[in-house]
């Protein structure tokens, strides 16, 4: 075997297979996904936030997402065990997945004017902004288990 200019120990380091991710690197690793799951399939709520070019709606729809994004993490990680597990991939979930979503961040930019009838995004309407988020996201397992896949 000719050498590639590298000791045995460095060949040996570099070809063992890698281990899996502490517990930090899969929170991490829930966290992208769920942001991925949700920028993507939220583009026309997240279309229609930009043109309205509002700082109010924007920090809403921030606060929304920020919420939805780390309980779905906790779904899919299974540390928050809201009945099934966060639901796979399919064609009809993918529909799915584009109006819950779209609904979920339509509801957080909405519910704060509407519920609490305060203009701008002071820390109450950012809070339930939030809230909607989170419970948006923990009901969706549950939504997709009731109507089935």
């Amino acid at each position: 075997m000719a050498s590639r200019g590298t000791d045995p120990e460095t060949e040996e380091r570099q070809l063992r297979r890698r281990t899996g991710n502490d517990a930090i690197g899969t929170w991490l690793e829930r966290l992208f996904d769920a942001t991925a799951e949700l920028v993507v399939f939220g583009i026309p709520a997240l279309l229609f936030v930009v043109l309205f070019n509002s700082a109010t709606l924007s920090a809403r729809t921030i606060a929304t997402a920020t919420g939805f994004i780390v309980v779905a993490a906790a779904v899919m990680r299974r540390s928050l065990a809201v009945g099934a597990e966060w639901p796979g991939s399919s064609t009809r979930l993918t529909v799915g997945r584009l109006l819950y979503f779209n609904a979920v961040l339509l509801a957080g930019v909405v519910a704060p004017g509407v519920v609490l009838g305060v203009p701008g995004a002071p820390l109450s309407a950012l809070g339930l902004a939030s809230v909607v988020g989170a419970v948006g996201a923990a009901g969706f397992a549950p939504v997709v288990t009731a109507v089935g896949r």
